[in-house]
């Protein structure tokens, strides 16, 4: 049987190497600094920019690529498949989705069938969909299954991600704020937690603390499983500069409270730096 081409975008914040290790094709998208382009193309150059990114007189921009590079792109990826699915970041906060429903067109022309769903999210949210693809390739289902099986875990809502931000200016300046606007003058000290939902970023709660924001994403975990039959979950954590706080708090708090498989630990790309700046951290979880 031949082979499911699993595709997604730096927007899912996966790193290009568990990509490689998981046969997962990842390609970036194009950030604007000063008139200057590049792309997040590289593990090293991410961790840089997080680091220098507090430091810039200006926040950078994001742009999708064309539908003519993602073409060329996406044939060359499927060539020796013809079949794939690509996991997009959420069409209410990206172009990319429909760039992609627009070069699955054509490359059905060229005899390929490449599905496009629609995470409603991004970051983790976007690569736990991106892994349970894989699993489900791995498992020998055929494409349709696997993208009907995908729009189910969406449907029931059963991949959340809670994050921890330090700033909402980095939202507020690209356009992402949503919901969280009505917050901009009375943060102060706070940190914002928030979620996606429907698609779209929304507030959740003000903390003033890391650990304050640590219990309330428990206690929103312990809410869902509620409603579950089964109360395992599946976990990825997001970070930006360090993966101390996730390490020593976080993990073994989830451990604690939960019956939990973590997956990995996922630095922000730059584009989602871009987005919500270059400090926070953030639970992904898939209830199984």
């Amino acid at each position: 049987m031949h082979k499911i081409v699993i595709i997604t975008e730096r927007l899912a914040s996966l790193s290009y190497k568990f990509a490689e290790e998981n046969n997962i094709h990842l390609f970036p998208v194009n950030i604007i600094y000063k008139d200057e382009i590049f792309k997040d193309d590289n593990d090293i150059k991410a961790n840089k920019f997080l680091n220098e990114l507090p430091t810039f007189d200006e926040i950078p921009s994001t742009a999708v690529p064309s539908i003519g590079e993602l073409y060329e792109l996406f044939k060359v990826i499927l060539k020796n498949s013809k079949e794939g699915i690509y996991i997009s970041a959420s069409s209410k906060l990206s172009g990319i989705y429909n760039v992609g429903l627009k070069v699955s067109k054509m490359l059905k022309n060229d005899g390929i069938n490449l599905k496009v769903f629609d995470s409603y999210g991004v970051v983790s949210i976007e690569g736990m969909y991106t892994f349970e693809a894989l699993k489900l390739s791995k498992e020998g289902k055929d494409l349709d299954t696997i993208y009907k099986q995908l729009e189910i875990i969406k449907k029931e809502r059963n991949i959340v991600e809670y994050g921890v931000l330090e700033t909402l200016k980095y939202l507020q300046k690209n356009g992402r704020i949503g919901k969280a606007k009505a917050w901009i003058a009375n943060l102060f000290s706070f940190k914002p937690l928030i979620s996606a939902k429907n698609g779209e970023l929304e507030p959740i709660a003000k903390v003033r603390t890391n650990e304050q924001g640590l219990n309330l994403i428990v206690s929103k975990i312990k809410k869902d499983l509620e409603n579950k039959n089964n109360k395992k979950i599946t976990v990825m954590f997001d970070y930006s500069l360090s993966t101390d706080y996730l390490k020593d708090e976080v993990e073994p708090r989830i451990k604690k409270e939960f019956n939990s498989n973590i997956i990995s630990y996922n630095q922000i790309s730059i584009a989602v730096a871009c987005h919500l700046g270059p400090s926070v951290w953030g639970v992904c979880v898939k209830y199984e």
